[in-house]
């Protein structure tokens, strides 16, 4: 079968969808079927991805940042504004939020759009694939797939890692709500069917848009924890507690843990020591001061995955931040298997009737706890039992189809049956 790929992120650049788009390509070129991929050059990440996938069938093209000139603005300006009144600050970011709201239709990612049909027209001209087949975030990955699939008279199919109109994360504006429905049902028309994380975003696909939607969640890369070795950066004397990913004030936040470490005993206290490495780690080192617990916390800076995989397997305990709300339910973070492919218990805060805290649950893969009290009394067991001779893994039969490639295999299943032949 031949198959275009559509992903905004991809391999060497390190961002969460690249992991799946790049794992997706290796699996599907593995099974023997003709891949490309359509990407985006540089797309504002890390180039600290390692990817198998030959680099002569990626065609990464360039992109309009719609929102550089506000970013240009802001550094010109020292950033917020210094010293300017809090009344015409607050009425500044009213106004960049409109334009950004105005301009960066459907997302920020829109000026990728022209570069990327020019692309894909021309790597059709010469082939033509059976399945179109786009993942986002970013929408604009969508508008391109349908596009091109228009053009060609291809099937196409739109993955969703997130979603668009309902995504508990998105920034844009509310009155940005009904036009952004319109449009998504106007792209998602012609679509063969959606692809998801969890059943409750398949349910929410096919009630909305009628369109069949598979579940095919995130996994973990067995071979990212295949030869692990210890890690100076993590004091093995201590518990160690290792956070990786960026932080969401107000949503995703640690503060509870926080408030645990206070509970603890000042012995039990600086035998812990919790460790954050990511790009955007906003408040944290903020909150832990207000506990009075800023010597229990190290903040690092983002690592290539294949060092965030050797932190993950060395920690005690993995660190989950999920959003304490009701529209977080449905969310599958990829954190989540990652944190399953590295073996160790994982302490999960936040959303406990979602369905990570159930899988995390029902797989014996950690604890899910919001309340300090309860926290604390964990830690405590914790340490009692590192100092008795070490933490337990989870079982091994936790994490048992959570594998990228066994998801993977659901997807090939699921194209098979609308259609598609398998190589």
């Amino acid at each position: 079968m031949k198959i275009l790929l559509i992903s905004f992120a991809f391999p060497p650049y390190n961002a969460s969808g690249s992991v799946r788009a790049g794992l997706l390509a290796e699996y599907l070129l593995a099974r023997g079927h003709d891949v490309r991929v359509l990407t985006a050059h540089d797309p504002g990440y890390p180039a600290t991805m390692a990817s198998s996938f030959p680099p002569e069938r990626v065609v990464a093209t360039g992109w309009l940042n719609v929102f550089a000139p506000h970013a240009l603005l802001r550094r010109a300006r020292g950033g917020t504004g210094g010293s300017q009144s809090t009344t015409r600050t607050g009425l500044r970011q009213m106004l960049i939020n409109l334009a950004k709201g105005l301009i960066g239709v459907p997302d920020g990612q829109i000026g990728w759009y022209p570069a990327a049909i020019r692309a894909g027209r021309k790597i059709l001209r010469g082939w033509q694939p059976d399945l179109i087949y786009s993942t986002a975030l970013p929408f604009t990955d969508h508008l391109i797939g349908h596009r091109l699939s228009q053009h060609i008279g291809a099937r196409w199919v739109a993955e969703y890692r997130d979603l668009f109109t309902e995504n508990p994360y998105g920034n844009t504006p509310d009155w940005r709500q009904g036009f952004d429905g319109y449009v998504e049902r106007r792209v998602l028309a012609p679509a063969t069917a959606c692809v998801t994380v969890s059943a409750l975003l398949a349910e929410s696909l096919e009630r909305r848009y009628g369109k069949r939607t598979a579940v095919v969640m995130n996994g973990y890369d067995p071979t990212g924890y295949a030869s692990i070795q210890p890690t100076p950066e993590l004091d093995p004397r201590n518990l160690s507690i290792l956070y990786t990913g960026i932080i969401y004030p107000g949503r995703r936040d640690p503060t509870n843990l926080f408030a645990a470490l206070a509970l603890l005993s000042p012995a039990e206290r600086a035998a812990v020591k919790v460790y954050f490495y990511g790009q955007e780690l906003r408040g944290v080192e903020d909150a832990a001061r207000q506990q009075g617990v800023a010597d229990c916390v190290i903040i690092r800076p983002p690592v290539p995955l294949r060092q965030a995989q050797m932190l993950q397997a060395n920690a005690d305990i993995l660190l989950l931040l999920l959003w304490n709300d009701p529209r977080e339910r449905g969310v599958f973070t990829g954190k989540l298997f990652e944190y399953a492919g590295a073996g160790r218990p994982i302490l999960t805060l936040g959303c406990e009737d979602g369905v990570a805290a159930d899988l995390i649950r029902e797989r014996g893969l950690g604890k899910v706890l919001n309340e300090p009290q309860a926290i604390a009394m964990q830690l405590r067991q914790w340490l009692a039992d590192k100092a008795a001779g070490g933490i337990s893994p989870p079982p091994i039969e936790a994490k048992m189809g959570l594998s990228r490639a066994a998801q993977f295999d659901v997807l090939m299943r699921f194209l098979s049956e609308i259609g598609f032949k398998d190589a």
